[in-house]
C-alpha cells in the first residue's frame, strides 16, 4: 500500500531539486545573480524541512514492511475460488437459486409465501422468493460517491514564463549596484582626446590639445511586486503555494527587468543605419546590411562589433536563410563548408559571419542591432524576498524586488538595420493569444497587467 503523504513529500523534494538543476543549467559562463542565489537558498531550506518530515515516514514504511514479512510466514486460510468468505449451506440444497420459467411462476410463489389470498404461509415458496430477492444487486457508480472521490494533481505546476535574461547576459551581465549611493550616478567618459601631429620643423612647438573627461549619467529604478497570501493557502496546498509564489515573483522580476533594458537598448541604437532592406531580402541583402552596420558601429565606438542582437521574428528569418545554405549532414554543424553561420531550431544559439547572434525575445519586432558588447551597461542590486507576518488575519505579505540602472556609453556604436520595408518576416503574435481557451479570467487579467507594465 502506497503512503500518499510520503509520496507527496518525496515528489515535492524532487521538484525542489529539479528547480535547482534548471537554474544551474542556465549558468554556463557567468556568475549566479542574487535572484538565482535566493531561489537556490529557498530550495535548500525547503529540502531540509522536507527531509525532517520524510525521515519518520520512511521509518514507518520500514516497520510496515517488516510486519508484512513476518505475517507472510504465518498460516493463512485458503480463499474461496470466487474470493468470497465461506457461508453455511444447507445439506438438502435448499439454498440453491430457484429457476422461474415465467413471471407468473414467481408471482404464484410470492402470493403463497405471503398468504396474500388467505390461508397459511407456504414456507418453501417464501424461501424461494427470499433467495431471489437476496440476489438482486444494486448498481453503484462513482456518481453515487462524489464526496470521497479526490481530485488528484499530477506533476508540477506549469508556468508559461521564461526567466532567462539573454540580453543582459550578452552585455556582460548586470554589474553590482550595491554600495553606490544616491538616485543617480555617473560613468566617466573621455569627451576630448589629446592630439598628435607632424612637427612643423626642428624645435617648433608640437601640436597640443588637452584631454577632457565628461560623464554619462545612470538613473536608478526600482522594480518589484508584492502578494498577500493567507496562511491557509500556504499550509493546505500541494504542491506548496508558497514555493510556487516565491519562484514566480523572482521569474517575473527577471522578465520585467529584461523587458525594460530591451526597450531602452532598442531606442539607444542610434548609429548610422545602412540602406533599408527590400521587402523580401535574400542572404546577400542581409550580408551587405550587416557589414555596413558593422562599419558604422566601429567608426562611432572604435570597437569591433562582436554581437548581433535580434528579435524573435528576425531570428526566424535569419535561421531559415542559414539552414537553406548550409550542408545538412550529421557532422560538426558549426564547421560546415559554405555556411554563412549556424542556427538551430531547438535553440537560440548561433552565429552569423563569425559573430554570435543573440536572440532577445523581449526586443521589439523587426529589431536587428549590430555593435560591441561593452559599451552598454546594466547595474543591479537584487533586494530579494521580503516578508512580514500579519497575525490578525493569518496572512503573510511577501514582496520581491531590486534596483536597476542601465544606459549606453556610446549610442552611435549600436546600429539597427532598417527593416521597415521588409514584409517577408514571420508575423509576431502575442505569446498568450494562442493559449488554451480554458484559461480562467484571473490569468487573463494577470496577463493584461503584465502587458501594461511593459
Amino acid at each position: 500500500m502506497s503512503n500518499a503523504v510520503l509520496d507527496r513529500f518525496v515528489a515535492d523534494r524532487q521538484a525542489q531539486v529539479d528547480t535547482m538543476d534548471q537554474i544551474l543549467a542556465q549558468v554556463v559562463d557567468r556568475d549566479l545573480v542574487d535572484a538565482e542565489r535566493g531561489i537556490l537558498d529557498a530550495c535548500r531550506q525547503r529540502i531540509a524541512a522536507l527531509d525532517d518530515q520524510i525521515r519518520p515516514l520512511q521509518e514507518f514504511e520500514s516497520l510496515r514492511a517488516a510486519h508484512a514479512t513476518t505475517t507472510s510466514g504465518l498460516p493463512q486460510p485458503s480463499p474461496r475460488p470466487n474470493g468470497l468468505p465461506a457461508e453455511p449451506r444447507r445439506i438438502d440444497g435448499g439454498d440453491r437459486l430457484p429457476e422461474y420459467r415465467t413471471v407468473g411462476e414467481y408471482l404464484v410463489d410470492l402470493v403463497r409465501g405471503r398468504a396474500l389470498m388467505g390461508g397459511e404461509v407456504d414456507r418453501d415458496a417464501a424461501h424461494r422468493v427470499e433467495l431471489i430477492n437476496r440476489r438482486v444487486v444494486s448498481d453503484q457508480k462513482t456518481s453515487d460517491t462524489p464526496g470521497i472521490l479526490p481530485t488528484p494533481i499530477v506533476g508540477q505546476v506549469v508556468s508559461l514564463l521564461d526567466a532567462n535574461r539573454p540580453l543582459i547576459s550578452s552585455l556582460g551581465g548586470a554589474k553590482g549596484l550595491g554600495g553606490i549611493p544616491g538616485t543617480t550616478f555617473t560613468r566617466p567618459k573621455v569627451t576630448q582626446h589629446t592630439t598628435v601631429g607632424v612637427q612643423a620643423g626642428e624645435k617648433t612647438q608640437l601640436p597640443s590639445q588637452k584631454m577632457t573627461v565628461g560623464s554619462v549619467s545612470f538613473a536608478k529604478s526600482t522594480y518589484g511586486g508584492t502578494v498577500d497570501i493567507s496562511r491557509q493557502d500556504m499550509d493546505w496546498t500541494s504542491p506548496a503555494a508558497w514555493d510556487i509564489l516565491v519562484r514566480d515573483l523572482a521569474a517575473v522580476y527577471s522578465q520585467q527587468t529584461e523587458a525594460a533594458i530591451a526597450a531602452d537598448f532598442a531606442t539607444k541604437a542610434t548609429g548610422t543605419k545602412p540602406p533599408a532592406l527590400p521587402a523580401t531580402p535574400v542572404l546577400a541583402d542581409w550580408s551587405k546590411a550587416l557589414y555596413t552596420a558593422g562599419m558604422h558601429s566601429y567608426q562611432a565606438g572604435q570597437r569591433m562589433p562582436n554581437r548581433i542582437w535580434c528579435s524573435l521574428d528576425v531570428w526566424a528569418a535569419l535561421g531559415s536563410l542559414v539552414d537553406t545554405t548550409r550542408v545538412v549532414l550529421p557532422v560538426d554543424v558549426t564547421r560546415e563548408m559554405g555556411a554563412p553561420g549556424t542556427s538551430e531550431l531547438a535553440s537560440f544559439g548561433g552565429d552569423l559571419f563569425g559573430i554570435p547572434r543573440i536572440v532577445a525575445p523581449l526586443l521589439p519586432a523587426k529589431t536587428c542591432i549590430v555593435g560591441p558588447s561593452d559599451l552598454y551597461e546594466a547595474y543591479e542590486e537584487v533586494i530579494g524576498l521580503l516578508s512580514v507576518i500579519e497575525p490578525s488575519i493569518l496572512g503573510v505579505q511577501v514582496a520581491y524586488g531590486g534596483y536597476v540602472a542601465f544606459g549606453s556609453l556610446a549610442v552611435g556604436a549600436y546600429v539597427a538595420l532598417d527593416l521597415s520595408a521588409v514584409t517577408a518576416l514571420p508575423t509576431m503574435a502575442d505569446p498568450l493569444d494562442a493559449a488554451d481557451t480554458s484559461t480562467d479570467e484571473a490569468a487573463a487579467e494577470n496577463h493584461s497587467t503584465r502587458r501594461g507594465n511593459h
